[in-house]
């Protein structure tokens, strides 16, 4: 028997809000104090444990041969590698680290506006 699970949905407003912080890190015109990046680190963190559950329910409702599916899932994988990234040494490399978990803030909230579309079939 399979059991169906339901998948919690963010709401639109959420995925806003973490996509326009992620964003607005990644716009940033001069390198940030150190505590601003930490700071965003730790957000961008939290964001990503949220988004990925959902990501990966999401398109787990699809079929195995699903493209848009299968790229959310990609990026899932992506974005659990950046999670394992250790802090890096020096301002400038710490920088570039809370980065690449901010670009993966705003793919998974990208995957997860597109894999919770109206008009998407699920199986």
């Amino acid at each position: 028997m399979t059991v169906q699970r339901r998948v919690e949905i963010l709401d639109p407003e959420q995925t806003v809000a973490m996509r326009d912080a992620a964003v607005r890190f990644l716009g940033e015109p001069v390198l940030p104090r150190y505590e601003t990046v930490q700071r965003y680190g730790h957000v961008f963190h939290r964001d990503l444990w949220r988004l990925i559950p959902r990501v990966e329910q999401l398109a787990g409702r699809l079929p195995g041969g699903d493209v848009s599916a299968n790229v959310a899932l990609a990026g899932v994988g992506e974005a659990r590698r950046r999670l394992d990234e250790i802090e890096r040494a020096g301002l400038a490399g710490e920088f570039e680290r809370v980065k690449r978990l901010a670009r993966s803030v705003v793919a998974l909230c990208d995957h997860h506006e597109s894999l919770n579309s109206p008009n998407r079939a699920t199986s």
